[in-house]
């Protein structure tokens, strides 16, 4: 009896209510539609072989023989638009809750498909939203919110799926906190400072706390101990469940002090609706009270399925399956750590890549970049005139523009151009090059440049709000006769 209650406790603390899986199936689906719009205004540069990044280059430099992808399949545009309607058509399906499982199956294969297109528009948000998917698949967030009649099963529902899910979700934070290695973070208290030193990134929140030293010191320790904590609360066993969901508010929190002061994409969005999915049932009959008006759910427990040897024998190798998936990226987080003696053998890499369960979580780690910057554009007219491409065709000069972010369209292209400047991604720059140049004439064709020159100049925070002077680097340069 006593073992009995410790496996029921134990349960019950890696258990999740099946109103917040649907509400974060709903939240889920809303963010990939975001995110295939976002993308499709820059389809024809990210995906085709016209754009920044041709199947035969991705093919040479970046390609793993144990990914798949749809998307690699064909250089052309009609067909990169003809899977992104598919996309959409399944994430209103899988939104709606039409045979979910199915259909978050579809839209995690089509996202993975998506994502090994193109790598270097990738931050760990996609990590997070497609091993998310991943663990959706097991999961029944279609029980509740969505087309189908709601289920008689109790709102309480445990599995290895949803022991992975938590570990997901836990992971993101507690292991980033464990790669926060430098002084920055943990004695000096300066990470916060260096990372609003950043204007590529920099929101105008983020500008009004920056002068206030103390309050960046403060803010680095608390950042760093949420996330080291955090997770904790959430994951240990037998912890209250008003704990646990303390711990989940103070993440949320963090994310949003994240999303006022950085611009990070997506990713604070992303990150927001997993934590969602961990919402326990006192908060969900707040949520329903106030919000939403809940289907009657027959008090009644549900049919129990006949003995089946064929169902034994594959509900036996879905788990395996799914402890296969838990001890990998277990695995793989852990081998991130400096102090921890075990690497993954190759084999287990390649079992990882075929589902992409590759993730890092080292946001800001070890240390803060201290290398910022900004990119400018001089385009040279057939009469030798100096133009800046990027600001309407104005006279070009290296002044510093007022906003950075606004430089980009999306920050897929922020992540975009900060991949294109590392020197071991030097073979990407003449195709960026030449994309922008044909662009632009394209669009000017009583205004068109022979010539390109694409110029980063690098700044270097210092402490005390000094920067090194300005360093003018020549990144590419490009004409229209190559």
């Amino acid at each position: 009896m006593y073992f009995k209650n410790i496996i029921q406790k134990f349960k019950d603390s890696f258990s999740v209510d099946l109103r917040a899986l649907g509400c974060m199936r709903i939240g889920i689906s809303i963010i990939l539609l975001i995110d295939l719009f976002v993308r499709s205004l820059s389809i024809k540069a990210f995906y085709t072989d016209e754009g920044v990044l041709p199947l035969s280059i991705l093919k040479l430099y970046n390609w793993n023989d144990y990914y798949f992808s749809f998307h690699a399949l064909s250089g052309d545009l009609w067909w990169q638009i003809t899977l992104f309607i598919i996309n959409v058509i399944c994430v209103v399906l899988l939104l709606i809750g039409y045979r979910t499982r199915l259909f978050t199956f579809i839209c995690w294969l089509l996202l993975v498909s998506l994502q090994n297109r193109n790598p270097f528009i990738l931050q760990g948000g996609d990590d997070l939203l497609r091993i998310t998917l991943l663990w959706g698949i097991f999961l029944p967030w279609g029980e509740r919110y969505s087309i189908k009649k709601n289920s008689s099963y109790p709102n309480k529902y445990f599995s290895i799926a949803t022991i992975g899910f938590i570990a997901l979700v836990c992971s993101v934070y507690f292991f980033s906190a464990l790669l926060k290695t430098s002084s920055e973070w943990r004695t000096e208290g300066t990470a916060i400072y260096y990372a609003l030193c950043l204007d590529q990134i920099r929101l105008p929140f983020g500008t009004f706390i920056h002068q206030f030293p103390t309050l960046l010191k403060i803010l680095t320790f608390l950042v760093f101990y949420i996330e080291l904590i955090s997770p904790l609360l959430i994951f240990i066993p037998f912890l209250p469940k008003k704990i646990k969901f303390f711990g989940v508010i103070t993440i949320i929190l963090l994310h949003f002090g994240i999303s006022v002061s950085l611009y990070v994409g997506l990713f604070f969005i992303i990150g927001l609706v997993t934590l969602l999915g961990l919402f326990p049932d006192f908060a969900m009959d707040w949520i329903e009270s106030k919000f939403i008006k809940p289907k009657q759910i027959l008090p009644i427990a549900p049919i129990e399925p006949q003995p089946s040897i064929i169902l034994d024998v594959f509900s036996a190798i879905k788990n395996m399956f799914l402890l296969s998936i838990f001890s990998y990226c277990l695995m793989l987080n852990l081998s991130t750590v400096k102090s921890f003696p075990y690497t993954l053998n190759l084999d287990v890499i390649k079992f990882g890549s075929i589902l992409r369960l590759e993730q890092t979580w080292g946001m800001f780690s070890p240390f803060i970049l201290k290398d910022d910057g900004f990119y400018l554009y001089s385009g040279y007219t057939d009469n030798k005139k100096q133009i800046d491409i990027k600001h309407n065709g104005a006279d070009f000069t290296f002044t510093k523009p007022q906003s950075m972010i606004k430089e980009f369209e999306s920050d897929r292209w922020r992540k975009y151009t900060e991949n294109y400047a590392f020197n071991n991604n030097n073979y990407m720059r003449p195709y960026y090059c030449k994309y922008l140049l044909k662009k632009w004439n394209a669009e000017n064709p009583n205004n068109k440049i022979s010539e390109l020159t694409i110029f980063f100049m690098k700044e270097v925070s210092l402490p005390d709000y000094k920067t090194k002077p300005l360093e003018k680097n020549v990144v590419c340069n490009c004409n229209i006769l190559e």
